[in-house]
């Protein structure tokens, strides 16, 4: 079965992303424009649209697909969706996945102050809390104690690369 991509303009890409208040665009080495939607915790998802600025169109078909990622500080991939093809349904689809982002988030933080996000097991078995900075924290919470009692202002921080 042969999927039929869509062509998605700039302005529907902008209407979409205001129900995230997507506060700045940018654009990217492979020249489309990155949505970035704030977050807690110095969290935000960067949504590469593959909208070109200059045509406002997206690219042709087959030439990438949207990604969604949650950065940390702008500057460190904490995870990553699926793509999302540019279907008839890529709206949904993309909504489905920065909602997912956004509940996998939390205000609380790991024993060096980093954010600990909502992480999926091994073989998608279970879910567990984990610091955003993995690899260079490896901090799981394991339930030692009530997860808004863990933040210690006192340790510092890991360096992160």
């Amino acid at each position: 079965m042969s999927r039929k991509f869509a062509i998605i303009t700039r302005e529907a890409f902008e209407e979409f992303m205001e129900q995230y208040k997507a506060k700045t665009s940018i654009r990217s080495v492979e020249g489309e424009i990155v949505y970035r939607i704030p977050l807690q915790n110095d969290l935000a998802i960067w949504v590469y649209s593959t909208i070109n600025p200059i045509s406002g169109e997206s690219r042709e078909k087959g030439e990438d697909a949207i990604r969604t990622v949650l950065m940390y500080k702008n500057s460190k991939a904490v995870m990553k969706e699926s793509k999302t093809l540019r279907t008839k349904n890529w709206a949904k689809n993309l909504q489905d996945k920065i909602d997912d982002l956004q509940e996998r988030t939390t205000e609380h933080r790991c024993p060096w102050g980093h954010p600990l996000v909502k992480r999926k097991g091994r073989g998608g078995k279970g879910s567990f809390y984990g610091c955003a900075i993995f690899p260079d924290c490896k901090y799981i919470y394991k339930g030692e104690k009530r997860l808004s009692d863990v933040y210690d202002p006192k340790n510092i921080p890991p360096r992160v690369k």
